[in-house]
Order: structure tokens, then C-alpha cells, then sequence
């Protein structure tokens, strides 16, 4: 049994090369690429730029350096790639971008949906290739990934023509080297003629034949619903089942391992005539680590590496000091729709019968009681009829002398495409909030699951419900440790409904703390513009450490250790300065910290054979799955083969967690088991996450607080409240 990883090691040629250094400038730096990029390659490092040529001769005066390519790993990995490009080009492909480079492939058989919607169809899915670099445990490689892309080969008067309505969608206009450019929404159309407004609110006119419509999901789903009308669902889904069968293990490994042997066949040389040797990758089995699952703790203490277990046998970890038991429960409805969302109620509540694990519901399970229910009803689905039940329910509980513990909001798909001001789910979490209320939506075609289906969303639903009110399922069991640790979640969000139009970055920042070898949510979480953001980071900071060490009773020269997750590019120097701002004001403590970057979008793949028998998840490793790629980044699996549940499902993507080199505390293994554990803490689901819950948390804190915000008469002042101690965001 063998693991491989689909990172081709290079073999980097004992030779020097002559190279022209001249000082940055970005215009110059593309011009001379567009002017000169066929004999000579090009390489921004620092200030400068580095040039060198096929035949000694340089278009530009400059200072001469000798470079000895075992010494610099950099610039021979971007020497690597340049030779690849130019090969591709040579051929007559189009492979756009660097840092990777994409190739989509024109073959015919290639095209995903020509066996479901035939050759003619205008939108393709096709074979997406990506070429990249990476060094792995010194080693400089060759990385190599295959997954799919919607192309669109059809300008936008096909569609016209078609009869497809284009008002409201996005188009693209193509550039000299394929890449297609945002140019903004249709907003009216005239003949072949189109109106077009950028995202700077400027309207152009274009002829439809000279534009692109995006290749977007939307556009994509839209239109088959144009062409196939009530078929487009069950195609639809026939499309995601090839797309994730095509991105299953054994598949990707088999086109990995075919572009690698193209590459090896083919008498490619980089700049000074030195062929390319591809190394066969090595069987790192022996190098990998597997992570024990985590362990929960509920009622009593009782342990459990189950959570759905744990629940059964002991109870949630606050069973005997939930202070909402028999609780007081309103719900939001259509009249239209009011004996079904009740039968959906009673399910929520008092379970399913022979469901595997919802048979006896949110208040079995989580030792509610028996909860005290009343239904207010909408005659529409207008913001006005919502906020008229909402009020009516908040003040017949406000002349009872009390306060509902849970509301129980029905709402519609569609409502995802409304303005957030005249969207009855913001609008209604919006008050409900105001009063202290925590809030739990679902859509009315949730109804029309099977019994069987709907007992697995209505147990997660169940879940998040419990911690909305203030309850905690289970914690995390830990190692304790010398240090106190506080870790903090950094996550974002794009908060707008159209592209490029006024859209908002929204940071959102929620902590996880240690104690009693436990670790927690805290309640301190705030979202602001990025602006805003290192501001924010060391207000939350300064009154987390505030609040926790009172909590636990720190001592003078006791170790705080503080340990970041963000899914950023890379850390700023603002962002780290923050942090030592506030380590400053705690000098009565040893402070030692960790700015941990986690990516999942770097098309590094693990293929294990001990699951090539498997039924789903051929190839896959399983869950806890590290390799250390380095002595700062580790190659981590939160989600496995266990975890899928098709044998459609693609292969699972790992995270890459990166110690930041200014961190005081490097222990990349211990940091790997933390984030190991934090991706079974969330209350949304009883399945592992693909993130941590520091990250998914933050996301989902940024996303609600940034629309709440375009709310009028919304405030996060609201969050100060015991709301603000519950999980309100799930």
C-alpha cells in the first residue's frame, strides 16, 4: 500500500545563468513581457526585475547577475513554468494566468456535457488542467491538478436569438490572451444592440456579437431551465453527479499522471536550452501522520467520540443548567401553508418515528421538556405581512410578562434573490434580534422531503436550535496544557447582491477559548470592513483577555499563548502589529503567539491505495491524514473517505496550515490536532467540517452581521445582549 502525493519532484540542473537586473516598474515590466516574452523570460523579485534571455542578447541595459539555480529555488521554479507556457503556446493552446496556469482542453470527448445536452449545446464543462510549483520538503515540484470549468464558446446574440432573456445578467468581453473581463450587468436590449451598466454605474452600449455572457452557475442553471424547462432539476443533477464522478481520485490521479507523462515525453528546455526532468513522486506513506478523532464531553463528563452517541447516552453537556426548559416556542408562517408547517413543527419537536436518529426530536434529545407553541400566521409574502406577525407575536409575549425562548420562521427560496431591505429572513432576524430572540428559518420546500430525508435536516436543525437558545451540546476534551490559550477565528464574507456593484468586504472575528482543558465559544464577536479591521481585532482581543483572565484566575508569569486562524493570502504587517500592541499592555504574562494561515485552494491532492477498493472515495485518505510538507506547513485532511457520502463524491480536499514566520510558537503538529479537533465543534451539523469551526464560524458572524448592517434601525449593540452569549449565527 502507497500514498502519493501529485507533486512531481524537479530535478534543478549544478549550472548558472546571466541575467539582466534592472529596477521595478510595473508598466515597463508589461511592456516589455508583451514586446520581448518570446525569447526572453521575465521575474519580478523585490524592487527589482530579473530578465533573462534565449541567446545572451537583452532588449535593455542593465546590471548583469550570475545566478546559480541550486541556490535560488524561486527563480528556477518560475524558469520552470515559463518554459511550460511558452511550449503550450507554442502548440497553439491558451493557457492563461502563472500562479497556476490553467489550460482548459479542447477535446471534444472532454466536453462533460456533450453525453447528457449533446456537442451543440452552448455551455461546456470541461477538463480544467493547472500547472504549478511547490517546494516539498526542500524539494522544488512540479504540481498538478485536474478538475472541471463551464465554458461558454457562444457570444450573447446566440442567445438573443435563442429567445433567452439577457436584462439582468452579467456579460464578460474577451482580451487579446483569452481572459474574459467583467463588463457588467444587461440592462436593456435593443435589436442586437445592448445596454450595458459597469460596475462603476456608467452605462456603454455594445453590439451582442462583441460580448459574452458569464459563464456563471446562474446563467448556466437558467438557461437549461430555458431549454428543458421542468426537466432542468433532473438534469441538473445528472450534471453534478458526472462532474463529481470526473473529480473522484481515481480519475484525477489518471489525468494527473498523464499530463506529467506528456511533459517528461516532449523535448521541453527552459531558457538556456537545459531540458526538464520530471522525477517519478516518491511513497510517502512512512511520512504520514493519522490524527485520533476527537473527543467529546457532555452531561456529567460522560465521553464520547461520537457526537450523535454522546447525545443518546448522556445528554448535552448543559442538561442539568439549561434555563429555557419547556420552552416557550412562537412560529412565523404562510396561512396558506399553516397545517403543514405545523405536522413540520411537531416533527422539529417531538421527532419521527424509526427515523435512525430523530426519533424523539429537539426536546427528547436535548432534554428540553414539553414546549408551549403558538403559530401566528402571513396572508402574503410581503415584508409588511412578516413584520406584522412578528410584531403581534413579540408584544402578546410582551403583555404575557415574557419573552419567546425560539421563533420558528418559514421562508422561501426565492426570497434569496430579494433586496436585503424588502427580504422577509433578514428583515425578520432583524427584529426578533432587537427583542432578544434567537431565530431559526426554514423553507417551505423543506416541507416536501421524504420522512427519511427530512429526519437528517431536521436533527441538524435541532442542533443549531439548542445552541441559538443558549444551550451547549457538547465540548471539546484536551490536553491541558502549560499555557493558557485563546484562539481566534478570523473569517469574511462579500456582502452585496451584485457583482462588482458597491460590494462589501466584511471581516468577521469570533473567539475560541481553553479552559478546564475544554475549549469554547466565547461570545466576544464583531464583523467591520476591512478598514476597520486591526481596529477591531485588538478591541476584541484586549476584551477577550480582559474577561478570560479574571475567569480563570491568571497569575503573574503564567504563558498566554494566542494562536490566529485566518484564510488570508498572507498575514500584514498591520495585522501582526495589532497583535503586539495589545501582547504590550499584558507584560505581567509570558505572551507567545501564532499567526496560522489555512488554505484550501492550493491543488495539492493525496491519493492513498489503501481505499482503491472502496465503493466511494476511491484513493481517498482518510480524515486526519497530515503530511508535514514543511518544518512550517502541514498538508492536513478534515474531511475523508468516511466522510463522503456518494460514490459520485470527488476527491476530498485538504487544508494547508502555514506557521507565519513571525510566530513565536511553531508547533505545526500541535496546531494541525487543534485545527483537527475544531472541525468537529460546530453546532450545525453532527458531520466533521471541511474548516474549523474558528473559520466557519467567523464566515457565518461576518455574512449576517454585514446584510443585518444594510438594515434601517439595526444595531450590533443588539449582540451585547444574551443573544450575543448564543450561537445566533448558525
Amino acid at each position: 500500500m502507497s500514498v502519493f502525493l501529485n507533486a512531481f519532484p524537479l530535478r534543478v540542473p549544478d549550472t548558472e545563468l546571466t541575467a539582466l537586473q534592472i529596477t521595478y516598474d510595473k508598466e515597463k515590466l508589461d511592456s516589455l513581457r508583451a514586446q520581448y516574452g518570446a525569447m526572453h523570460s521575465f521575474r519580478r523579485q523585490s524592487d527589482n526585475i530579473l530578465i533573462f534571455s534565449e541567446d545572451g542578447a537583452f532588449p535593455i541595459s542593465g546590471t548583469p547577475r550570475r545566478i546559480t539555480l541550486k541556490d535560488n529555488f524561486g527563480i528556477f521554479c518560475s524558469l520552470i513554468k515559463d518554459a511550460l507556457t511558452k511550449h503550450l503556446v507554442g502548440l497553439g493552446r491558451n493557457p492563461i494566468g502563472f500562479s497556476p496556469i490553467e489550460l482548459v482542453s479542447a477535446k471534444p470527448e472532454d466536453n462533460l456535457l456533450s453525453s447528457i445536452l449533446g456537442d451543440g449545446y452552448p455551455f461546456k464543462i470541461c477538463a480544467k488542467y493547472t500547472i504549478d510549483t511547490r517546494i516539498v520538503k526542500g524539494q522544488p515540484c512540479l504540481v498538478i491538478d485536474c478538475t472541471t470549468r463551464r465554458v461558454l464558446k457562444e457570444d450573447s446574440l446566440y442567445f438573443l436569438n435563442a429567445g433567452y432573456d439577457l436584462v439582468g445578467r452579467y456579460v464578460v468581453t474577451e482580451q487579446d490572451d483569452g481572459y474574459r473581463k467583467l463588463l457588467g450587468a444587461v440592462s436593456q436590449c435593443n435589436g442586437e444592440a445592448l445596454t450595458v451598466t459597469r460596475p462603476d454605474k456608467q452605462e456603454v452600449e455594445v453590439n451582442a456579437k462583441d460580448v459574452y455572457l458569464e459563464a456563471s452557475r446562474v446563467n448556466f442553471d437558467d438557461y437549461i431551465l430555458h431549454t428543458h424547462g421542468e426537466k432542468k432539476d433532473v438534469i441538473v443533477e445528472r450534471i453534478r453527479q458526472v462532474v463529481s464522478a470526473f473529480n473522484g481520485g481515481k480519475n484525477k490521479k489518471a489525468r494527473i499522471d498523464a499530463l506529467k507523462n506528456y511533459i517528461q515525453s516532449r523535448d521541453i528546455s527552459f531558457i538556456d536550452a537545459t531540458p526538464i526532468e520530471i522525477m517519478e513522486q516518491p511513497d510517502i506513506r512512512s511520512q504520514c501522520g493519522q490524527m485520533q478523532k476527537p473527543v467529546f464531553v457532555f452531561n456529567d463528563n460522560g465521553e464520547a467520540s461520537w457526537a450523535e452517541k454522546g447525545l443518546v447516552q448522556y445528554g448535552p453537556y448543559t442538561k442539568r443548567t439549561f434555563d429555557r426548559n419547556d420552552p416557550s416556542i412562537c412560529v412565523i408562517c404562510a396561512q396558506h401553508d399553516k397545517g403543514r408547517v405545523e405536522q413540520f413543527v411537531r416533527k422539529l419537536l417531538k421527532g419521527i418515528a424509526r427515523s435512525n436518529y430523530f426519533s424523539n426530536g429537539l426536546e427528547g434529545k436535548f432534554s428540553l421538556g414539553t414546549s408551549r407553541i403558538d403559530v401566528f400566521t402571513i396572508a402574503n409574502d410581503s415584508v409588511d405581512a412578516y413584520k406584522n406577525a412578528i410584531e403581534s407575536a413579540i408584544r402578546k409575549k410582551a403583555d404575557e410578562g415574557g419573552r419567546w425562548d425560539l421563533a420558528l420562521v418559514q421562508v422561501r427560496q426565492s426570497f434569496k434573490k430579494l433586496e436585503v431591505s424588502e427580504n422577509p429572513y433578514y428583515v425578520g432576524k432583524s427584529l426578533f434580534f432587537l427583542h432578544q430572540i434567537p431565530v431559526q428559518d426554514f423553507t417551505i420546500e423543506l416541507l416536501g422531503q421524504s420522512d427519511y430525508s427530512l429526519g437528517y435536516s431536521l436533527n441538524n436543525m435541532a442542533l443549531a436550535c439548542y445552541a441559538k437558545m443558549g444551550g451547549i451540546p457538547w465540548l471539546l476534551k484536551s490536553s491541558p496544557t502549560l499555557s493558557h490559550e485563546l484562539v481566534i477565528g478570523i473569517g469574511s464574507a462579500n456582502i452585496g447582491q451584485k457583482r462588482g456593484f458597491e460590494n462589501q468586504r466584511i471581516m468577521g472575528i469570533t473567539t475560541v477559548f481553553s479552559g478546564d482543558g475544554s475549549y469554547i465559544v466565547s461570545n466576544t464577536s464583531k464583523a467591520v470592513v476591512p478598514e476597520a479591521y486591526c481596529e477591531a481585532l485588538t478591541s476584541v482581543l484586549d476584551e477577550t483577555i480582559d474577561k478570560i483572565q479574571k475567569r480563570m484566575n491568571w497569575q503573574k508569569g503564567d504563558t498566554i499563548r494566542l494562536v490566529f486562524h485566518a484564510q488570508v493570502k498572507k498575514f500584514s504587517k498591520d495585522e501582526i502589529a495589532a497583535v503586539q500592541t495589545v501582547v504590550d499592555k499584558y507584560q505581567q504574562y509570558q505572551v507567545e503567539y501564532t499567526f496560522l494561515k489555512i488554505s484550501e485552494n492550493h491543488g495539492l491532492h493525496m491519493f492513498d491505495s489503501t481505499t482503491a477498493g472502496e465503493k466511494k472515495g476511491k484513493l481517498a485518505p482518510l480524515r486526519g491524514k497530515t503530511f508535514k510538507l514543511s518544518k512550517h506547513e502541514m498538508l492536513v485532511y478534515l474531511i475523508g473517505q468516511r466522510e463522503l457520502r456518494n460514490d459520485t463524491d470527488g476527491h476530498p480536499r485538504g487544508l494547508i496550515l502555514d506557521v507565519h514566520k513571525d510566530s513565536t510558537f511553531t508547533d505545526i503538529k500541535y496546531l494541525s490536532a487543534q485545527v483537527h479537533s475544531f472541525a468537529s465543534h460546530s453546532w450545525r451539523s453532527y458531520f466533521p467540517n471541511p474548516l474549523p469551526v474558528t473559520i466557519s464560524y467567523s464566515d457565518l458572524i461576518a455574512r449576517n452581521l454585514g446584510w443585518l448592517n444594510q438594515i434601517p434601525g439595526w444595531s450590533d449593540s443588539v449582540l451585547v445582549g444574551k443573544i450575543g452569549q448564543s450561537q445566533w449565527f448558525l
